[in-house]
């Protein structure tokens, strides 16, 4: 049978036949007229090759077709109205849904404090599933349906058409040292920057990174003295030692109001340009309420991100809360 030539019609009409067993009732019971029913009763049995209905004495009367017909059809028409109802209403002070978001550690670590404030406030009940993303990379990962939203740096991915993107917010580069560092205090020069000894964050484990790569351009080269794969053990390192190290501002801010650390700024040459995070999400999620206030959440998370700046900025100590690795080495 080929089903592009079925009107869905005559399956809400068979529903309400075999539920009601009358063509009146029937017809009330999906708003329309009696003549209207009768006709589509008439296309029905010419369609399923079965009567249906039968009148015996007063009263209509299922035949065996039918009355197989009855727990097939109600379903097919539930699920017909599952398919075409409008999206559910989305009160996030009631809603127990899980919404899934895909970050880096470092935005974990920027931004989680803040919107978990706003989700205590606001969806007490709602739980949001944290997930990694890179492997896979956060595109395919929101074009399968395994995460809601994706915030990272993605400026340098091509996206296809029904993935949307907005920047979200926006870091800067600062160098960290102990407070009584003899030398990494101020502005320095190219030369005393790369003579200092630097640890290299490196999540995959290579050498080099942004800072290697914009000394390079310089015909210079820094002294590596250790490598880790996160920034979370770097600063306590940086505390008890000689050593310095490149971060990201946002971070070091958290870091030098817990622990006896102070910022330098790297030299101007190396011309080391802010790093944009990004909010990315698929176009199936776009007008998804649930998935459109976590969205809005997150921009509100990001505010005071966006009117700080950086190390310079005056920041509440917050606790940890999630380990740091970005997703590029500095």
């Amino acid at each position: 049978m080929n089903l592009a030539g079925i009107d869905v019609n005559l399956v809400v009409a068979l529903d309400a036949l075999l539920q009601e067993r009358s063509v009146t009732e029937a017809a009330r019971r999906i708003g329309i007229s009696q003549p209207a029913m009768s006709h589509a009763l008439a296309r029905l049995r010419d369609t399923l090759g079965d009567p249906l209905l039968v009148r015996v004495g007063r009263a209509m009367t299922l035949t065996p077709r039918a009355e197989a017909l009855v727990p097939r059809a109600r379903a097919v028409v539930e699920e017909l109205e599952g398919l075409l109802a409008p999206l559910p209403s989305f009160d996030p002070k009631t809603s127990r849904r899980t919404l899934k978001l895909g970050a880096t550690d470092y935005v974990q670590f920027v931004l989680l404090p803040a919107l978990e404030e706003i989700l205590s406030a606001e969806a007490p009940n709602l739980t949001l599933h944290i997930l990694p993303i890179g492997v896979p990379p956060a595109v395919d990962s929101l074009c399968e349906g395994e995460i809601d939203v994706a915030v990272g740096r993605f400026e340098h991915e091509s996206l296809p058409l029904d993935v949307r993107r907005v920047p979200l917010f926006q870091d800067t580069f600062v160098g960290v040292a102990r407070a009584d560092h003899p030398k990494a205090r101020g502005k320095l020069d190219l030369a005393t920057y790369a003579e200092l000894s630097h640890v290299l964050v490196s999540p995959r484990g290579k050498p080099g990174g942004i800072v290697d790569g914009a000394l390079a351009k310089k015909g210079l080269v820094r002294r590596v003295a250790l490598t880790v794969p996160h920034f979370l053990v770097v600063p306590h390192i940086v505390a008890t030692s000689n050593h310095v190290t490149t971060m990201l501002a946002h971070v070091a801010a958290t870091f030098t109001a817990l622990l006896p650390l102070g910022t330098f700024e790297p030299p101007p040459e190396l011309d080391l340009a802010p790093v944009t995070m990004t909010m990315m999400w698929h176009e199936r999620t776009h007008e998804d309420p649930g998935a459109r206030w976590l969205r809005d959440a997150l921009v509100r998370a990001a505010r005071p991100l966006t009117q700080a700046r950086g190390g310079a900025r005056e920041k509440k100590a917050r606790s940890p809360k999630a380990p740091l690795a970005p997703e590029h080495a500095s």
